[in-house]
């Protein structure tokens, strides 16, 4: 028997051991041990996690003439959109798709977080703050095709205030991207984290005109 192969094999174990024994005492430390296979997940998933330019074979999940204004379950799948809802708009207003001198927002489209928030009495709530995520993808129908324009994401934001903080939930938003009397595809997803596993949460979108400064 080859003594030197074993002695090797067992110091390859223990080492091994010990690595992740010292792994799992770092992550304790910072009192969260859920946030480590988040990232793992993260690094795995990472083709699953975005819906990306599949959503451009789907099913719309509802339609719109001018400008969207919708609300989703907090429960949502939709075939050939992984996690998403699917929102299609025509002949898109010159409402929203405007950013006239002095206004403090142009025109837009939003996509929001609808769904609860972490409260500063709720435990580990800057970090849960922190992991919700929205995203969504902008697609534009040129002849019979959807063409894909851009995508966006956002995480949320923990902003600590004079009573403990408040949790901003995740949000972005097309402006510019966005042009009267066309017709385009938002894919949109709102997750308690970024993950394929992650369970979806309730989302907002809605085609909003542009908010002027005050005089």
């Amino acid at each position: 028997m080859n003594t030197y192969r074993i002695v090797n094999g067992l110091a390859f174990v223990c080492f091994s051991v010990a690595a992740l024994a010292f792994a799992g005492c770092a992550v304790g430390a910072g009192g969260d041990d859920s946030l480590l296979d988040d990232v793992v997940e993260e690094d795995v998933d990472q083709a699953e996690q975005a819906m990306g330019v599949e959503c451009a074979n789907a099913a719309a999940t509802a339609t719109f003439v001018g400008g969207i204004n919708y609300n989703s379950p907090q429960t949502y799948n939709t075939s050939s959109c992984y996690k998403g809802v699917v929102l299609d708009v025509s002949s898109y207003s010159s409402l929203y798709a405007q950013n006239p001198s002095g206004s403090v927002f142009p025109g837009r489209t939003t996509v929001e977080w609808a769904d609860s928030l972490p409260a500063f009495e709720d435990e580990g709530h800057e970090a849960r703050c922190e992991s919700t995520y929205v995203a969504a993808d902008l697609f534009e129908k040129v002849g019979s095709s959807w063409v894909h324009k851009t995508s966006k994401e956002s995480l949320g934001s923990w902003t600590p205030f004079f009573d403990g903080g408040f949790c901003a939930g995740p949000a972005v938003s097309f402006s510019s991207e966005m042009q009267a009397g066309k017709t385009y595809r938002i894919s949109a997803t709102a997750r308690s984290y970024k993950g394929s596993s992650a369970p979806t949460r309730k989302l907002h979108v809605e085609s909003l005109q542009p908010v002027k400064a005050p005089r």
